[in-house]
């Protein structure tokens, strides 16, 4: 969390924004919020820079800049961004990149996770290498069941993880995965190699649909205020969602109690009676 919905959404929401402008200064308030280079010559890089176009590479948001390099912005578990304006400062704001226009994006990180990068060149910083083992999006037209199932294949681990697994579904996190496994109504914890190629292929329908439904919703904003969209605005698939974070209420298939499991110091949200 963000997961690709959420990231999507914010990189949709800045592109107008941001599109064109130029780096006219940066402000570092906890060095430990740039990952790459060294916090000094990080600032130096980006002065003068103009944004082109702004990406996205699972849950990687990448900002093309001129006359060269990419700003990349990994939000990990509570990082946001922030467009802001005049000398506001929002609380656990570590970054600020300030335009020459007047507006600022503000990188915030209450748990100091997330990280922000200035890469030069096409070679990545070692700490950057997961983005070049990314596997699909399920959003990627070639996405498929067939795909999936050779990911799978004699592989015993939990779906649930394998899912999160990056190399295998870049971009999906434990909200997602967690509500396309109630799609395919297969529970979180069973093992991939006990999977039928007919749940294999219906999961990974239920992975494209419901990434596609959360980014329709812009995101789900967490009870905790966790994910807010750049305006501050929270997203709308928090009213949505089947199982997650619905321990103890009513499945909204079947009128069962949605239950809880702790799997690799995570939750897992699921109906024991719609899932097997």
């Amino acid at each position: 969390m963000p997961e690709l919905p959420e990231v999507e959404t914010i990189r949709r929401y800045l592109t107008p924004i941001l599109k064109n402008l130029r780096i006219g200064n940066v402000i570092v308030r906890r060095p430990d919020a740039v990952g790459s280079p060294e916090p000094e010559k990080f600032c130096e890089e980006l002065k003068g820079k103009e944004i082109r176009r702004l990406e996205r590479q699972g849950k990687y948001l990448i900002i093309f800049l001129h006359p060269y390099g990419r700003l990349i912005v990994h939000l990990r578990l509570s990082g946001h961004l922030r467009v802001v304006k005049g000398k506001e400062i929002p609380d656990y704001e570590w970054v600020r990149f300030v335009f020459t226009n007047g507006t600022a994006l503000s990188f915030i990180e209450p748990r100091v996770l997330g990280k922000v990068y200035f890469v030069a060149g096409s070679e990545l910083p070692p700490v950057l290498k997961g983005l070049e083992r990314l596997g699909l999006e399920p959003i990627d037209r070639r996405f498929n069941g067939k795909y999936l199932m050779a990911k799978l294949q004699g592989r015993q681990a939990k779906i649930k993880s394998l899912l999160m697994d990056q190399t295998i579904c870049a971009g999906v996190g434990n909200i997602y995965s967690d509500e396309a496994l109630f799609r395919a109504k297969i529970k979180p914890m069973r093992r991939a190699d006990t999977l039928k190629p007919a749940e294999i292929y219906q999961l990974a329908k239920a992975l494209k649909a419901v990434l596609k439904a959360g980014i329709r919703w812009m995101g789900t904003t967490m009870t905790d205020g966790r994910y807010l969209k750049p305006d501050g605005a929270r997203g709308g698939f928090q009213n949505q969602l089947m199982v997650f974070g619905r321990k103890g209420l009513s499945c909204r298939r079947c009128g069962s109690l949605v239950k809880r499991v702790t799997m690799g110091n995570r939750s897992s949200y699921f109906c024991p009676r719609c899932q097997s």
